[in-house]
C-alpha cells in the first residue's frame, strides 16, 4: 500500500487495494520519515480503520492533526476494549467524540482544572455497565499517561459509551439520564421505598426506561397498539402502579414537553408493579 497522507508518526492514510476505499493505518513509527507516494511497511501495521463514510473520515483526519500524538491510538484501544466488554458495536462517531474528550481531559489535568460531574451518582446507578468500563478507562489513562484523572471523568466517559450504543448525541444522553433519575424518584416517593439495585427487576426497569426515554426524546412515536380491554385489565389489576405511571406521564409532559402515549403507560405500569413487588418482598 502507498502513503496518501501522513497524519503523525504512527498514523497514515492509504487506499485499500481491493475496495479502493480510504483506510487509516496505525502502528508504532509506521509513518516516520515517510512521504506521499512511498510504500508502507505492512509489518508495522497494528490496526486498520476502514473509512466507510467520507465525512466521518475527513473529520477523523482533521482531529488527529489537532490532538496530541498518540491520543487517537489510545482511544482506538479503549473503544476496542469497551466494545468487547459491553458486547456491542459502538457507533463510529465515538472515535471523534471520545478522542476529543480525552485530549481535553489531559489538557485540563495539565492546567490543574477540575470539572465536577453533577450527574455522577445517576450515571453510576443508571448506566452501570458503561460506568464500569469508564472506570477502567480512567485507570488505564492514568497509568499509561502518568496523570491523575478523577472519578468524575469516568461519568463523562460513560456517557460517550451510552451515546455510541444508542446512537445519541450527548445532550440527549444527559436529558435521558435526568428523566430516568426523575422517574425513579417519583416511584420512590410514591411508594416510600428504596430500590434494591442488585435486583433483576430493577435492572429490567432501568433497561426499559433507557429505551422509553430514547423513544420519547427522538419522537419515534407509534400508534397505540395495546388492546383496550388489555389496557383496562392492567389499569384495574395494578391500579397503584397505573396511577404512578400517570404521574410520571404528567411530569414528563409538563417538565420536558415530551408526549407519553397509552402503550408506554401500560408497559411502565407493569415494570413499576414488578419492581415494587420485588422490593417489598425483600
Amino acid at each position: 500500500m502507498i502513503v496518501e497522507k501522513v497524519l503523525n508518526n504512527n498514523v497514515v492514510v492509504s487506499i485499500e487495494p481491493q475496495t479502493r476505499k480510504e483506510i487509516i493505518l496505525m502502528g508504532q513509527g509506521i509513518a516516520f520519515g515517510k512521504k506521499i507516494g512511498q510504500e508502507i511497511d505492512e509489518s508495522k501495521i497494528e490496526k486498520r480503520f476502514m473509512v466507510e463514510n467520507k465525512t466521518l473520515g475527513d473529520k477523523i483526519k482533521k482531529l488527529i492533526n489537532q490532538i496530541p500524538e498518540g491520543v487517537f491510538e489510545i482511544t482506538d484501544e479503549i473503544i476496542s476494549y469497551a466494545s468487547k466488554e459491553l458486547d456491542t458495536e459502538l457507533d463510529n462517531q465515538i472515535y471523534i467524540s471520545l478522542s476529543d474528550h480525552i485530549s481535553f481531559a489531559i489538557k485540563r489535568f495539565k492546567n490543574n482544572i477540575s470539572l465536577k460531574n453533577d450527574l455522577l451518582n445517576e450515571i453510576r446507578r443508571i448506566h452501570k455497565k458503561e460506568f464500569k468500563v469508564a472506570l477502567w478507562v480512567v485507570d488505564y489513562l492514568n497509568e499509561k499517561l502518568e496523570i491523575n484523572l478523577p472519578e468524575d471523568e469516568a461519568g463523562f466517559i460513560a456517557l460517550h459509551f451510552v451515546n455510541a450504543t444508542y446512537n445519541k448525541i450527548t445532550t440527549e444522553s444527559i436529558t435521558s439520564t435526568n428523566i430516568i433519575k426523575d422517574i425513579l424518584q417519583i416511584i420512590r416517593l410514591n411508594y416510600k421505598l428504596e430500590f434494591n439495585e442488585d435486583d433483576l427487576n430493577y435492572d429490567r426497569l432501568l433497561t426499559h426506561l433507557k429505551y422509553f426515554t430514547k423513544r420519547i426524546i427522538t419522537s419515534s412515536k407509534e400508534e397505540n397498539t395495546s388492546d383496550e380491554i388489555f389496557a383496562k385489565i392492567i389499569e384495574n389489576s395494578y391500579s397503584e402502579a397505573y396511577k404512578c405511571a400517570l404521574k410520571i406521564k404528567e411530569y414528563i409532559e409538563n417538565t420536558y414537553n415530551y408526549e407519553v402515549n397509552e402503550d408506554e403507560i401500560i408497559y411502565l405500569t407493569m415494570h413499576i408493579h414488578r419492581v415494587v413487588l420485588a422490593t417489598r418482598d425483600n
